[in-house]
């Protein structure tokens, strides 16, 4: 095993442990949205998209959640890591081409850290094809 596979043998679990717990915590829009918006978006809050705020909360709540799942669950990271790679993927597109409005503002650190799962799951990938799971195993028979 290479020191890179080694590396993400080793990261994997606390990686997705941890920015899944980020991701999880989302779900704040879902159960809080006239507490959410204002002081996590740093947006006003429109009783009117109420629906639409709670949806996305509990949808990127979910992930968070499945994320960390897939830390612990071997046979669950390949479509879960795949998902939420493209669906980080896209959010860090949707701020990245906001970025000249105010609106945007308040997605800048969901925005970094939806770019950090990106980076690291194509280094991943990269490194040790779509088989993490037998990496980590073959680190801890070493």
């Amino acid at each position: 095993m290479t020191k890179a596979e080694r590396f993400f043998a080793r990261t994997f679990r606390p990686f997705f442990l941890f920015t899944g717990a980020g991701t999880a915590l989302i779900g704040v829009y879902a159960l809080l949205p006239s507490w959410a918006m204002p002081n996590l978006a740093k947006l006003p809050y429109l009783q009117e998209y109420t629906i639409i705020i709670q949806h996305w909360g509990i949808m990127v709540g979910l992930m968070g959640l499945f994320m960390m799942a897939a830390a612990i669950i071997p046979q669950w990271r390949l479509p879960i890591v795949l998902y939420s790679a493209v669906e980080k993927s896209f959010m860090v597109w949707l701020v990245l081409s906001n970025a000249h409005t105010s609106y945007a503002n308040g997605f800048w650190i969901p925005a970094a850290v939806d770019a950090s799962v990106v980076v690291y799951t194509i280094a991943c990938f990269s490194v040790c094809g779509l088989q993490v799971p037998l990496a980590e195993q073959r680190i801890q028979e070493e």
